[in-house]
């Protein structure tokens, strides 16, 4: 089975220009953990988590940094750098390989230098469970 067969191709992004309020409200409309990040090219220039805004908050010294950070900081300040990708044609295995390896819990897609989807751990154990493999 390759991560083509489980991906979800249905991705959210955010700008890089957006303020951090804005990727807190996109993050929880789309009611995903992480967003793909584009430039105002829309290339894709890092990952917006949930755990950058978490980390960022809690360098906030008081409640006025706090609003600062929502109302004025951008997503570029605090998104993490744009980490590796896999391709559609992968393996799972391989997939799974490079989560645990990265420490992280998703791999979003690439294909020909565009973004196509995302695969999750979770995905994988869904497939895992449904004995797809």
């Amino acid at each position: 089975m390759h991560v083509t067969d489980i991906m979800h191709t249905d991705l959210k992004t955010i700008s890089a220009d957006a303020t951090v309020a804005d990727a807190v409200a996109a993050l929880a409309l789309a009611r995903v953990s992480a967003m793909p990040v584009l430039d105002r090219h829309g290339r894709a220039v890092g990952i917006c988590t949930t755990r950058d805004v978490l980390l960022a908050e809690s360098r906030c010294e008081n409640p006025d940094a706090r609003e600062r950070l929502f109302d004025s900081t951008l997503v570029l300040e605090i998104m993490t750098p744009w980490p590796d990708t896999i391709g559609p044609d992968a393996d799972l295995r391989a997939a799974a390989r490079k989560m645990l390896d990265h420490g992280v819990q998703r791999l979003f897609v690439s294909e020909a230098g565009r973004l196509v989807g995302v695969v999750s751990q979770t995905d994988i154990v869904d497939a895992v469970a449904a004995a797809k493999i």
